[in-house]
């Protein structure tokens, strides 16, 4: 299976206009993770989900991940597609 991580982010309660502007300086000039595959954002405003595959540096992952603290709330789970869960599902139950 290929290594494919969820991680789903949401903006600090309280955030005024300045600190998002101060958020988006700090996109514009650090970015995202290495191995981003997809990265939506969600239009209630409150968040976004990234898709990462990587085996990169989790020292880099992780710092990137500090960076975007002081606004963000953030929480990563290891996921997979159906098509190479499907077969270790049908082995289990099937």
């Amino acid at each position: 299976m290929k290594s494919l991580y969820m991680t789903t982010y949401r903006y600090r309660e309280g955030l005024r206009e300045d600190d998002l502007r101060d958020l988006t300086k700090r996109f514009l000039e650090v970015g995202t993770s290495e191995g981003v595959v997809s990265h939506y954002e969600r239009l209630d405003g409150r968040g976004g989900y990234l898709i990462t595959e990587t085996d990169a540096d989790s020292a880099k992952t992780y710092e990137v991940t500090l960076r975007y603290a002081p606004w963000m709330d953030f929480e990563t789970v290891p996921i997979t597609t159906l098509e190479d869960a499907f077969p270790v599902i049908q082995r289990v139950y099937g």
